[in-house]
């Protein structure tokens, strides 16, 4: 397990800078092994160190790719695949460890697909609003067709808090999740408005 302060989506793409000797140990063990590891949110305390406190929903990332640095250390990029809920920590020798239980997403119906079409077309604007507000925004994103995958997608594209993605990442429920995502692309698209009202 590796503690951050930030949360990984399934579908979301992060990149991490290793450096701490358990963490070096822990890729390691990821070159040896099937490459997964599950990334928590630090819901207080430091990334470094230890004596954190943790959320208990977690994601599974997938190592794609590393590249070692001439000042040792480590950079990979990792990509987000399932949901997962900690069961019980471990002791924590070499690195982070807990057991863990995979968590299902749900299935979709045409309630959830018309409050995802909804964020979507949030999205859209929140995107728009930040190009008008002078940010790069990039190219204009391809969301899954898929509801489920798509609220991951668009909480990660959104650059949500963390505590508001980790939110979502917890939420078993496909609907609640949904209308979790669009009451936060909400308030996003309304403090954006307000932040270039003023600026005007």
């Amino acid at each position: 397990m590796f503690p951050l302060g930030l949360v990984l989506l399934p579908g979301a793409v992060v990149p991490l800078r290793l450096f701490e000797d358990r963490y070096l140990k822990l890729f390691e063990d990821l070159l040896a092994g099937d490459r997964r590891f599950g990334i928590v949110l630090i819901e207080r305390g430091a990334e470094t160190g230890g004596n954190d406190v943790r959320a208990d929903t977690a994601c599974v990332a997938l190592m794609a790719g590393s590249s070692s640095q001439d000042d040792g250390t480590i950079l990979t990029l990792n990509v987000g695949m399932d949901r997962v809920r900690v069961v019980e920590w471990l002791e924590e020798d070499p690195y982070p460890r807990a057991i863990v239980e995979q968590l299902e997403d749900g299935v979709a119906d045409s309630n959830v697909d018309s409050v995802v079409d909804e964020c979507r077309s949030l999205l859209t604007t929140l995107r728009a609003l930040a190009s008008e507000m002078g940010a790069d925004v990039g190219d204009e994103p391809v969301l899954s067709e898929d509801s489920i995958r798509a609220t991951f997608q668009i909480a990660f594209l959104a650059s949500l808090q963390p505590f508001d993605q980790q939110r979502i990442l917890e939420t078993d429920d496909p609907l609640v999740r949904a209308e979790t995502l669009l009451r936060n692309l909400e308030e996003a698209v309304e403090m954006l408005r307000l932040e270039l009202a003023i600026g005007r």
